[in-house]
């Protein structure tokens, strides 16, 4: 499958690494400093690097995992999209005059990122995926040795795209639950909103810490 990282962040370039053990072909971008990026790609030899308007043209999947600020910005960039499928990582997460990340919680009583980002692209198939997790944990190889995945969540309107997305979440080494139409990604920003406040007051800021939780109670014993 050809896909696209529209931005390869933290998470762009983690999913990249375990789709290219899958075999998938990948072109990753990054906007600003390009540092990180030409560092990762050693790892993903077959991958190419480009815009991020070559990585919407190359992909009949676009991973849109972009600073939600730069939403409006971004989208000027790479254009409408039409006939693609876009997972949306995205979460909607402002920054204060303190430089401070905060949820916008008003936008979030009766939105969801991907519900905006289906209006403004309305000939693309916007699937929600790959939200709910901090990086360190969203690393598959963080997972091996352990009896159960944990859960990826993934809501589209579109049935075609949710199981591609679904597909790429089990490529990427976890267990994928249907969560519904794309509505359904309000739940899903709200579970990530939840898990922000564990890892930063349960676990003083370690997100890493956070990998119990994704896992089925009872499955497996939780050591943290």
């Amino acid at each position: 499958m050809k896909i696209g990282i529209v931005n390869a962040g933290n998470i762009g370039r983690i999913l990249a690494r375990a789709w290219h053990a899958a075999g998938h072909d990948l072109l990753l971008a990054k906007s600003g400093d390009q540092a990180k990026l030409t560092a990762f790609l050693p790892e993903v030899a077959r991958a190419q690097s480009g815009t991020p308007p070559q990585a919407a043209e190359f992909g009949d999947v676009v991973l849109f995992s972009v600073y939600w600020p730069k939403l409006a910005e971004t989208l000027a960039e790479v254009g409408d999209l039409s006939g693609k499928i876009v997972i949306d990582t995205m979460n909607p997460l402002n920054v204060n005059e303190q430089f401070e990340h905060y949820h916008d919680t008003e936008f979030m009583k009766n939105n969801s990122t991907s519900e905006e980002l289906q209006r403004r692209l309305p000939g693309a198939k916007v699937v929600k995926a790959f939200s709910t997790m901090p990086a360190p944990v969203l690393d598959s190889r963080a997972w091996q040795g352990n009896a159960t995945a944990p859960p990826i969540f993934v809501a589209s309107d579109h049935d075609d795209a949710k199981s591609v997305a679904i597909q790429l979440a089990q490529d990427a080494g976890f267990e994928p639950f249907d969560a519904g139409p794309l509505e359904a990604a309000r739940s899903i920003e709200q579970l990530g909103v939840l898990l922000h406040h564990v890892g930063t007051h349960h676990f003083k800021g370690d997100y890493s810490r956070l990998a119990p939780t994704f896992l089925k109670a009872g499955e497996v014993e939780a050591t943290v």
